[in-house]
């Protein structure tokens, strides 16, 4: 039935389709026939024949089922979306009450909602609304209040209610209604339409700045400076100018700031701030440590100050000015040992001294890290390079700290590497079991699934409405149910995995990575036999296999690596579309592509189309191919040709100027842009799971 379903739903098969209508006809009564109904009703629907539709869900709710909710609700969906909103009052009145657990309820009361809204029971929605004890879906609920109200004529409360969706949700669709209907009300009321305060334009204003929304944040900055005194004004001109730096408009940022008069000290503290970041980027050295030293006189503890004790030293940091680097990143750890960002700074410290080659320095340093910052992301690195720097005295002594690694971050880049120096050490098998006391401080952040996990949720109707759900192919609807899950009890790992199951059985490959990701947790601390052989294979999937081993051949490219760079840069969506405009599963730039399309051999790849990018197989030629030039251009080294793949080759070839690097890992722990760092770590350690995963898949 699963298989008719597909067809149905997504193929569009009339004879699956009458097949289907067959077998509900012959299944009447019968779950079988409930499932086929629904199927039919969901896709009629979806083709927004909304008659045919309530037919197949009335029929489908008759049999008392665990899913006839979906029945009840759909028809009147069904029903409203023909204008009977009487029907659709009928079904939903006493929806949650009678299907309690049914992840519908919150969508019935806005349903329902809308439909007294429709029918002029403005009086009944609005007591709906204000009533349920559900969590309602939001802004949608407050909006369909908002409506209510003004169709009553309480536009006072309409006001109040529309407003809380354009400040409290201004990133949202809904906040764009909210704002035309504002518009319509203030002209109904005129001179007695009430203002609205600082402190809704300051929430509005804040939301929108921490989305990134820069230009939509300024413009509510400048509005909240027409209603705001005192420190709420300071910080609203501090922030419009913030936002024009935000924009790339440097110079009339930092005008403004350097204009600005401010005693509030957070709203100081940030200006300054901006001021040394729009100096830093004005290349302007002496100005920024100015702005710097006037943080730390005035405003001390100020986390401006801090993240501007970062900033200087990453720009002198990419300014091969190791030593002025390394003065800001000591402060930023010295002055806030408790912040997040202070095992950051501490690290490049520690790693400066070990690129110098002090190696008293790099090794107190080391050792100060991993005794003080743990946990920190950087612990892995910090292992492995301590025991890189005692093995050149004794390679035995370094064993401990390999074997660590490999047992505490057994799939973590430095993971790999760890294992690699532990099989070449002669007397690693004696030493390798006498772990050091100053180690055993580091342990796993999980140790795995847990199987006695008790939840104090009734799983089981959730997992059998899944198995009818999927049954018939009624996916989103399976999906919506373990969402639900996971929402009630966020321990509840096995509906992630499930839903990452689902969205793989549908083709969606990178959605199902996705939830594997966001539901299995902590898996590179993970041993292969932690986790099952099915949860694996949806971290570490393999669409487009057969395609990918032929153009990796054909480039001479091993395919684990382009398998693992792929499951970096796109997550196996051939539609991924970068900020920079790079396309496709290999995400290739459309100028990269062009160049590629006059040297592949294959004819079908050799007339470039930029739609061609998000085809599978002409995507794999290019992306391979350009793969191969990379690796040609830096002699097969893989760790170069990644960070070239990822930052440009002519970057990779200042980086290198920095060396003598011992090993390609010394060159990696030292490309200054963190997100290249991290992509060439992830990639080969992506690559080394996918050849264990797969040994014999070459």
């Amino acid at each position: 039935m699963q298989n008719i379903g597909k067809a149905v739903l997504e193929e569009k098969s009339l004879g699956q389709h009458r097949l289907l209508g067959e077998f509900a006809a012959y299944y009447e009564d019968q779950i079988p026939g409930v499932l086929a109904h629904l199927t039919l009703g969901y896709a009629a629907l979806q083709e927004k024949k909304y008659a045919e539709a309530g037919k197949q869900f009335e029929a489908a709710g008759k049999t008392p089922t665990l899913v006839q909710d979906y029945a009840v609700f759909y028809h009147a969906v069904s029903e409203a979306a023909l204008g009977n909103h009487e029907a659709a009052v009928l079904l939903l009145r006493e929806f949650p009450a009678r299907h309690p657990s049914s992840v519908l309820a919150p969508k019935s009361v806005l349903q329902l909602g809308r439909s007294l809204v429709a029918l002029g029971r403005t009086a009944d929605a609005i007591k709906l609304l204000q009533s349920s004890q559900l969590a309602l879906p939001e802004p949608d609920a407050t909006l369909l209040l908002a409506q209510a109200h003004q169709q009553s004529g309480r536009l006072l409360e309409a006001v109040a209610a529309y407003r809380k969706v354009y400040y409290s949700y201004p990133s949202s669709a809904q906040a764009d209604d909210a704002e035309k209907s504002l518009k319509q009300v203030q002209l109904k009321m005129g001179k007695s339409y009430p203002a609205a305060t600082a402190e809704m334009w300051q929430t509005r204003a804040d939301k929108l700045y921490d989305a990134g929304r820069w230009s939509n944040a300024q413009t509510a900055y400048r509005t909240l400076a027409t209603l705001a005194s005192g420190s709420l004004l300071e910080h609203a001109r501090v922030r419009v100018s913030a936002c024009q730096y935000q924009l790339g408009a440097t110079w009339p940022a930092l005008n403004s700031l350097q204009k600005l008069q401010v005693a509030d000290r957070d709203a100081g503290a940030e200006r300054l701030y901006t001021m040394a970041a729009a100096y830093r980027r004005l290349g302007r050295q002496d100005s920024m440590e100015q702005q710097i030293a006037e943080l730390a006189k005035r405003y001390p503890d100020s986390e401006w100050h801090e993240k501007a004790l970062v900033l200087a030293g990453n720009h002198y940091l990419l300014q091969k000015e190791y030593d002025r680097a390394g003065d800001f990143y000591r402060k930023s750890y010295e002055e806030f040992p408790q912040s997040d960002e202070a095992a950051t700074g501490h690290w490049k410290v520690a790693w400066q001294a070990y690129r110098e080659r002090r190696w008293a320095d790099a090794r107190q340093l080391l050792e100060e890290h991993i005794q003080n910052f743990n946990p920190s992301p950087q612990i892995p690195a910090a292992l492995y390079w301590l025991g890189r720097l005692i093995e050149r005295e004794s390679p035995a002594a370094a064993a401990p700290y390999y074997q660590k690694i490999s047992e505490v971050f057994p799939n973590y880049y430095y993971g790999l590497l760890a294992r690699q120096r532990l099989a070449g050490l002669p007397l690693a098998r004696a030493t390798v079991t006498a772990m050091t006391t100053s180690l055993n401080h580091i342990q796993r952040s999980i140790a795995g699934p847990n199987p006695d996990r008790k939840s104090s949720l009734n799983e089981g109707p959730y997992r059998e409405r899944v198995r009818l759900l999927e049954s018939t192919w009624l996916m989103d609807w399976a999906i919506d149910e373990l969402h639900a899950v996971v929402a009630k009890d966020a321990s509840a790992t096995w509906a992630g995995s499930e839903m990452a199951r689902l969205e793989r059985e549908r083709g969606r490959y990178h959605i199902a990575l996705r939830y594997a990701k966001r539901y299995v947790p902590s898996y590179f601390a993970q041993d292969i036999p932690d986790l099952s052989r099915d949860v694996w294979e949806l971290l570490f999937p393999r669409p487009y296999w057969d395609q990918l081993k032929k153009q990796a051949a054909a480039a001479k490219v091993d395919p684990y690596l382009v398998a693992g760079l792929i499951r970096q840069e796109s997550e196996y969506d051939p539609r991924a579309r970068s900020r920079s405009n790079a396309r496709g599963l290999m995400q290739l730039l459309p100028s990269t592509a062009r160049m590629m399309a006059r040297r592949v051999p294959d004819p079908k790849a050799r007339r470039y189309q930029l739609a061609s990018l998000y085809v599978p197989d002409i995507n794999l030629v290019y992306g391979t191919f350009y793969l191969k030039k990379v690796l040609d251009q830096f002699d097969g080294t893989a760790e170069y040709a990644l960070a070239g793949y990822n930052a440009g080759e002519n970057r990779v070839v200042e980086w290198l100027q920095n060396g003598p690097f011992e090993e390609p890992a010394e060159f990696v722990e030292s490309i200054p842009f963190t997100e290249t760092r991290e992509y060439v770590q992830a990639v080969l350690r992506n690559a080394a799971l996918y050849r264990e995963l797969y040994p014999d898949a070459q």
